[in-house]
């Protein structure tokens, strides 16, 4: 695994907290605390064994992922919840730091040039606070990536929908 590889798991993937029991079709991810739907990610393997609810890499595209917590949490700004997916980095350059729509709600969207233990990253990231749920729908890829690679993800988002479920 390249370094920059090795980067993009760790800041794509190093949050949250796993959970025990999870269902996923191919669109509809469903665990004992929430169920929602994603866009299809055609060329993408997903990865398995990460402390997000669902993750997907491809060779020189980097590392897509969705965590959710539904769990208390202090009530924070989805502003502050995006700057918390970025501890750890170094160098930061934002170039778009907006509210943005996700499943019609206002969601926090930034994306960030950054570092990572000295390799370069874009983070792309939008965070939907919803019926209690925090949803961070991420991006890590290799910096300079450009707006070719973008697309998969924001299609991806664009199709992310909270479903009734289990709560």
């Amino acid at each position: 695994m390249t370094e920059w590889s090795r980067a993009l798991l760790v800041s794509a993937l190093a949050y949250g907290c796993s959970t025990t029991s999870s269902q996923f079709d191919g669109t509809v991810y469903q665990n004992e605390s929430t169920r929602f739907s994603v866009g299809a990610l055609p060329g993408w393997t997903r990865v398995e064994e990460t402390d997000s609810n669902l993750a997907f890499r491809r060779d020189g595209m980097g590392v897509i992922g969705v965590h959710s917590s539904c769990e208390d949490y202090e009530d924070v700004t989805p502003q502050v919840l995006a700057n918390h997916l970025l501890f750890g980095t170094t160098e930061r350059k934002y170039v778009l730091d907006e509210t943005a729509p996700v499943d019609g709600r206002d969601a926090r969207h930034v994306l960030v040039e950054a570092s990572l233990d000295g390799v370069r990253l874009e983070l792309e990231i939008f965070v939907l606070v919803r019926d209690g749920c925090v949803y961070d729908l991420t991006h890590a890829r290799p910096a300079g990536s450009g707006e070719p690679v973008r697309g998969p993800f924001l299609e991806f988002v664009g199709a992310f929908a909270v479903l009734d479920g289990p709560r």
